[in-house]
């Protein structure tokens, strides 16, 4: 039971015990303490309520599952296409046979294991986010793996599988690694010389019957917690960048763009002129650069937020949009390499130091794309302008350090466009 007790203009409902302390002070100056007391009870009240609204929303924003199946089972689900592995679309660090043997001996010994993570798409299809090493040697091991996964296999279709002799189809399965050879292990070194051939019935039985667990993420979790989860979710000792995640997540709804950019950034014209280290070229580098000339291109005043936001919500709404022209930014990405190759100029978006400065392929590549007609058949003009654009105080301002803020992105694109069309 309580009162109301008015002070200063502000009601404040009480308890009657606090209220019997208030009325018994005669000035308002000795019940403050009581009221600002109350005060700070309510807001803390209020923020734990907004905390669990919080928490209950973002939660339905996320589907979650995590379930344990044996190694045989896992096996079973990538033979019958229902667990995809894509090497392309993944950092890729070739496990040594030393690791291997490793891996199969803990499962051996019934040694706790990480978990795998997958991602799952509409049709109830598995595409392996983290774990890729784990699985692939696993299913090696076996001699089920389909293609050499410690390599970057870059195809958009599916070749023609000949009919190969017995000694070709070995000379094949010895290239993807299957059926490896144990070595030596850090607790059994007696494996050593064994293969899955080999090995005693009864323990090729034990490892496909031991369980993995997998941590799912259903289809119907919102993007952008997908994106979050990624990167939380990663477990390696080197932690995938904005791309890779972009990469694994976005494919799911529609290919084409990241195939896209994969092509492009395959090409020898692309290659040459910005001569990334392979360190970059793992981390999908070149392909954010790609994508921030789609995503940047007569669109500086719908940026609206820093640059890897901004690229994760391009991408979203490119790939879930049916009349996305792929081939009209295929056409004049191309395009603009032809016109650039023609300088013959391997130091163009680099330094005085040597560095690659990703402002300045930006600047540039986007300058000649929206003013194109100018610099088809004029290089001496591309050149001047090319220069002006280095030198421009405004430009080199807005491309320092804390260059991928909204505001810097759009005035830095802003200077691109006067000084390309001018």
């Amino acid at each position: 039971m309580g009162v109301t007790c008015l002070v200063q203009n502000n009601s404040y409902f009480v308890s009657a015990k606090i209220a019997s302390k208030i009325i018994q002070k005669d000035s308002i100056h000795k019940c403050s303490p009581y009221l600002e007391k109350i005060k700070k009870m309510e807001n803390t009240e209020e923020k734990i309520q907004q905390l669990q609204e919080d928490i209950t929303v973002e939660r339905r924003r996320v589907s979650t599952d995590r379930l344990d199946i044996s190694f045989g089972e896992l096996i079973n689900l990538y033979k019958n296409n229902e667990l995809v592995i894509r090497p392309e679309y993944q950092r890729l660090f070739r496990w040594t046979n030393k690791q291997k043997t490793a891996l199969i001996e803990s499962i051996l010994l019934s040694i706790p294991i990480p978990p795998i993570f997958v991602s799952e798409d509409t049709e109830g299809i598995w595409e392996l986010i983290d774990g890729l090493q784990r699985v692939s040697t696993f299913i090696s091991f076996f001699g089920e793996l389909q293609r050499n996964i410690s390599e970057i296999e870059y195809s958009f279709q599916d070749e023609e599988e000949e009919e190969l002799s017995p000694e070709e189809e070995q000379l094949r399965q010895e290239k993807i690694g299957n059926k490896w050879v144990l070595e030596p292990g850090g607790i059994i070194e007696s494996l050593e010389g064994f293969n899955i051939d080999t090995l005693p019935s009864k323990l090729k039985i034990n490892l496909k019957r031991a369980v993995c667990r997998v941590e799912i993420l259903r289809g119907d979790s919102s993007t952008s917690m997908k994106y979050e989860l990624f990167k939380r979710l990663n477990s390696g000792g080197s932690k995938l960048k904005p791309q890779e995640i972009r990469n694994a997540i976005f494919r799911g709804i529609d290919s084409r763009l990241n195939e896209l950019l994969l092509k492009l950034s395959q090409d020898t014209k692309f290659q040459s002129l910005t001569n990334l280290s392979s360190k970059k070229k793992q981390e999908l580098y070149d392909q954010e650069l790609i994508l921030r000339f789609i995503a940047f291109l007569n669109n500086a005043e719908n940026v609206n937020d820093n640059t890897e936001n901004y690229l994760n919500d391009f991408m979203e709404n490119a790939v879930s949009n049916p009349g996305f022209d792929y081939e009209m930014y295929e056409n004049t990405f191309m395009e603009v390499l032809d016109i650039l190759t023609k300088l013959n100029d391997d130091r163009l978006f680099r330094n005085a130091r040597n560095l690659f400065v990703p402002a300045e392929f930006e600047g540039i590549t986007i300058g000649i794309a929206q003013s194109i007609e100018r610099f088809r058949d004029n290089d001496e003009l591309l050149k001047t302008k090319i220069q002006e654009l280095k030198s421009d105080a405004d430009f080199r301002k807005f491309s320092g350090s804390a260059s991928n803020s909204k505001s810097r992105i759009r005035t830095r694109l802003k200077r691109v466009q006067d000084i390309f069309s001018s």
